[in-house]
């Protein structure tokens, strides 16, 4: 892929095809929030879409990325437009070429997402109480009003 001086992008070459992550299908408020990280914008074209238009593009195959830790995906990730995603995989964008579209990617976005990618929610341990029983005390009459 090369850039030209008025921003037209050319693919060279026949590269095997790059793959989508997955992961952002099962986890799609992370998603949103990288696509949010990114200002709701392609990084190719940089044409501002709906969050929910644009697609997570990785460099890396589903089995390598199960290898990395989720917090150093980051410089494998772009946040892609469907048509650029399109064009991604129909023209198989070299490898190195679609890196120097995440070198490009400015350093405050950069941070943003490692952080989501980072993010580890608390672990939730429900009260230990036997809810057949909670609902039952609660239909049974010490609970009714006015009578």
């Amino acid at each position: 892929m090369v850039i030209t001086m008025y921003g037209l992008i050319r693919f060279r070459g026949k590269p095997p095809p790059m793959s989508t992550f997955r992961f952002f299908n099962s986890h799609p408020i992370r998603a949103k929030r990288i696509k949010l990280a990114a200002e709701a914008r392609c990084e190719l074209c940089g044409n501002e879409n709906g969050i929910d238009d644009l697609e997570i593009h990785s460099l890396i195959d589903e089995e390598a990325a199960l290898k990395v830790p989720l917090r150093d995906l980051e410089p494998f990730l772009l946040v892609l437009c469907p048509r650029c995603h399109h064009d991604m995989h129909r023209f198989s964008a070299p490898h190195s070429e679609q890196q120097i579209l995440i070198q490009r990617r400015r350093e405050d976005i950069r941070q943003k997402i490692c952080d989501l990618l980072a993010y580890v929610p608390r672990s939730y341990t429900p009260p230990d109480t036997d809810i057949e029983e909670v609902y039952r005390d609660a239909c049974s009459s010490r609970f009714r009003f006015g009578t």
